[in-house]
């Protein structure tokens, strides 16, 4: 039998359990009529226990900004395993829950850096930490045709070519990076069931999938740069 939860964390579920519902509401809204709120809330309210269990008041960061991502991962992981959540209704949703295991590893450690120039810097990490997860659930799900024509020929251009530098750039990660992204985005597992695999713990594989982002940027760089250079080099 699990250990109850301490009195702070009690209070801390009860006074936020109408927060979490509403974060079940937003996102029930995208799914199919036949889906039940009950089931969404519960979710919900699983994820919000998890982060009042875990949270820690020392660190600077605000309960609803650390439960928010808890509870958003909760949602997307009760209905990633339901009977009706469909392949095609997890490539829709591919992008929305890396982009939230990114947000939500950065809630839990908190700010690095002081200052404007420093809150600069971050905001820069979390956007493109975010497009990476974009690039990556575009490869992961082939553009269908109906997405084709709703976007310009100029974008579809545009996308096509960041694949193909991201395709490039996967190549020269470190293997467990690779293998990370590989399990992530392209097998449908989770980060957790990824660092079961590596034998790594949710808080660990979290920090390594952020890392892995970081080198798939940076591989994607030198492949523009070293295109530039090719390119300066024939005229």
């Amino acid at each position: 039998m699990s250990n109850p939860l301490p009195p702070r964390a009690l209070e801390l579920v009860e006074t936020h359990r109408n927060y979490a519902h509403a974060l079940a509401g937003e996102i029930l809204q995208g799914l199919p009529s036949h889906v039940l709120r009950e089931d969404i809330e519960a979710a919900a309210e699983l994820g919000l226990v998890e982060a009042a269990a875990a949270f820690d008041p020392t660190r600077g960061v605000l309960f609803k900004t650390f439960a928010y991502y808890r509870i958003r991962g909760a949602i997307y992981d009760g209905i990633r395993k339901a009977t009706w959540f469909s392949k095609s209704m997890y490539d829709r949703y591919r992008f929305q829950m890396a982009a939230n295991d990114v947000m939500s590893d950065y809630a839990e450690t908190g700010a690095t850096e002081a200052g404007p120039e420093g809150a600069l810097r971050e905001a820069q990490f979390l956007t493109e930490s975010v497009a990476s997860c974009y690039l990556l659930s575009l490869e992961a799900h082939a553009i269908d045709q109906a997405d084709t024509n709703a976007v310009s020929a100029e974008q579809a251009l545009l996308d096509q070519e960041s694949r193909s530098y991201l395709r490039r750039a996967l190549e020269r990660l470190p293997e467990k990076s690779r293998r990370v992204i590989e399990g992530y985005y392209f097998e449908g597992r989770t980060l957790e069931e990824v660092g079961a695999g590596l034998g790594l713990s949710k808080s660990w594989i979290c920090r390594v999938h952020a890392k892995a982002l970081e080198s798939l940027r940076e591989a994607m760089l030198e492949l523009m740069g070293e295109q530039a250079t090719e390119i300066a080099g024939a005229r």
